[in-house]
Parts: structure tokens; sequence; C-alpha cells
């Protein structure tokens, strides 16, 4: 049978292949790895030029991956300094050895030197199971594509020791240590040492809309200014008439990070002075300092569905299915949400569903007692 034209330029490139493997497995020294790195760099881009097949090109590339693989081995064993000087890669400051090169010497830079790393960080099973995932795929075999690779790894492995972290704290937790109800106002209730500052991992609440209202968004900001962690939200429901100026206020102690919608799932509401039937209702993010995002594989979507309408409990309840999904996203088991006016309690329901910690408050003696029965009926 007469062989394709892609297998005479595959077969010999097989045996270039395995040569070069060989020969980067018998490499002792940077520069010798460093040599077959940009040999096969070479190869790449002849083998590219040439219109040769993705897996002729993908040979190439594996053996340039492999001996960047093995000079991130040897930058980390090795403790190369940086100048010369002790100043050493990846913060480790000890006496470079008599006649240690400096990167510069190399011909390495620190970005280089930090991407080799990242890429000799991965593990050796997951590193050949990624390799052929992406040969077998029929997409290109790039540098880029495993310093990614690495960088999910490293996310993957924060965000499990994270949720790990957050379990064992809710074990730790007691039922009555596990949710606190006040009554009174929020600027007395909550204030330290009860609620302690720098202490909570998410303000979600739902304060009243009307003008009457609008002084309680600053001095909420700069409640949530004081108790929320750096980089930690404040979730706030709102409605549309008076939004700037609940904005405004909000971003007096706060940054602003986004809006969502939650969508109504009833009805529209009326607005009879502006003649707009609303199907809508914003839900601001706001945060304390620069947004620190919770490390969690999924991303948070904007358009939220609303429960529909449901005021069992309270006038201006909202859907238990919505606080959820807020505070699953935004929160671990054991972290700590409060809400300043608790209302009917709906989102200490959630929060007890989801194994949080949750501290409520609210003038209302009614809704107070409303949200101590809903909540214990769920402890």
């Amino acid at each position: 049978m007469t062989p394709r034209s892609t297998d005479t330029k595959v077969l010999p490139g097989l045996v270039h292949f395995n040569r070069a493997r060989r020969e980067l497995e018998l490499a002792t020294t940077v520069d010798e790895v460093k040599q077959i790195r940009d040999k096969a760099e070479a190869m790449r881009t002849y083998a590219r030029q040439a219109k040769y097949s993705l897996e002729m090109q993908n040979m190439c590339a594996e053996i340039k991956i492999r001996a960047e693989r093995k000079l991130g081995e040897m930058l980390r064993d090795s403790r190369i300094s940086e100048s010369g000087t002790g100043n050493l890669l990846r913060g480790r400051i000890v006496r470079p050895r008599d006649n240690t090169p400096s990167l510069a010497e190399l011909g390495i830079s620190k970005s280089q030197s930090s991407r080799l790393q990242m890429i000799s960080d991965i593990a050796p099973e997951a590193f050949e199971e990624r390799i052929e995932q992406v040969k077998s795929s029929g997409k290109e075999l790039t540098s880029r594509e495993m310093v990614d690779y690495a960088r999910y790894l490293q996310r993957d492995k924060a965000r499990s020791e994270e949720r790990e972290s957050a379990i064992r704290v809710a074990s730790e937790i007691s039922d009555m240590e596990r949710v606190r109800i006040v009554r009174g106002d929020f600027r007395e209730a909550l204030s330290e040492p009860f609620i302690e500052s720098g202490s909570v991992d998410l303000i979600v609440t739902d304060p009243p809309y009307g003008k009457a209202h609008l002084p309680l968004w600053k001095e909420l900001s700069r409640f949530a200014a004081r108790a929320l962690k750096p980089g930690k939200l404040l979730v706030t429901y709102s409605g549309n008439y008076y939004l700037p100026e609940v904005m405004r206020m909000l971003g007096e102690h706060l940054q602003y990070v986004w809006t969502a919608a939650l969508m109504n799932g009833t009805p529209p509401d009326t607005v009879f002075p502006r003649k707009i039937m609303t199907c809508w209702k914003p839900i601001l993010l706001f945060s304390r300092g620069d947004y620190s995002p919770p490390l969690k594989s999924e991303w948070f979507k904007d358009r939220i569905e609303g429960d529909g309408r449901n005021k069992a409990f309270h006038d201006w309840q909202q859907g238990v299915g919505e606080a959820e999904q807020i505070i699953e996203y935004f929160t671990f088991a054991g972290d700590l949400v409060v809400d300043p006016f608790l209302g009917s309690g709906t989102n200490g329901v959630a929060s007890t569903r989801l194994q949080r910690r949750f501290v409520g408050c609210d003038i209302d003696e009614n809704a107070v007692g409303t949200a101590l029965n809903r909540i214990g009926e769920v402890v």
C-alpha cells in the first residue's frame, strides 16, 4: 500500500522525536536542556511554515515543553539565584553555593523562570495526562496551554483547601452559636463588640426603599465598611425609583462591583408616577476595598430567577431560593452572614440551610418573632 504523504513525514518524525526524548533524559546541565528546547522550537516553527501535519508540529512542541519542565525542575531544585546575591527564586532566601550562576548568566528572565517552574510543579501523572488530552483532541500543544493548566491546578487546589477548611469550621459550630437574632436598630445593635470589625464574610439584606428611608443606605454603607472582611461583599436588594441615590450613598464607604437582575417571575409591579411596569429588581454588589471573588469554579450569573410572589410572613418578603443562590455562591460553610434588615428571616433560613453562621437584626418585634420561628424550624 502506498503511504500517504503525511505518513512519510510522520515516520521520520517519530525517529527524531524518540531520539530527542532520550537526549533530554540524559541531559544534566541547564545549557544542554536549553539547547534541546531551542532546537525543538526551531523544528516546530519549521514544521508549521512547511505546513507539516499538526501531529508533526505537536511532536516538536512536546519536546520543547518537556525540556521546559526539566528546566523548571533544575531551577527549583538547584536554588539558582536571581542576581547572585542571595535573593533566590520563589521567595526562598538561602546563601548561594560557590560559583552558582544567576538567572541572567543563564540567559533566563525572572518571568521565564516562574513559568518554567509552574510547568514543573504539575504532578507527573497530571502532566502526562494533559499532554495526551491536548494531542488527542486535535489541538495545538503549546507552552502557554501548559502554564494555563498549571494555574488552573493551583486555583483548584486552593478551592479544595478553602472548602475543606470551611467544612471543618462549620462542623465545630454548635446550633446555639450558629444563629443570633437581635431586636433593635442595626446601627446600635450590631455595633462593637457584638459584630467585630472585619469579621463578616457577607452582608445580604433588603432595606426599605422609600424616600424617607434613604439615609439608612448611607448608614448601611458605613456599617458594611466596618464589619466586612477586606474584599468581601454587601449584596442588597433595591428598588429602581431611587436607585441613583442609593448607589451614591453606598459608594461613600464601599466600592461598586456589579448590578444583578432579580427576575420577579410574577406579574409586573406598576410604578404609577412613571407609568412603568417593572419586571425585575436590582441586586447591588458593593465591596469593602477591592473585590476579592470567592475561589469557586463556577461563575456568578447576574440574572437571578426569583421564587415568585410570596408574602406569607412579611409584606416585603423575598424568596428563600434566590437568597440561597446568593449566599451559596459568595460564602462557604461556616462563614458569617449578616442581615441588618432581618424582616421575616428569609436570609437566616437560607444561611442556616447552607450551614453558614448568621446574625440578623430588625426593629420590628413581630418580624423578629417570625424570623426566630422560621429559622428555629430549620435548626
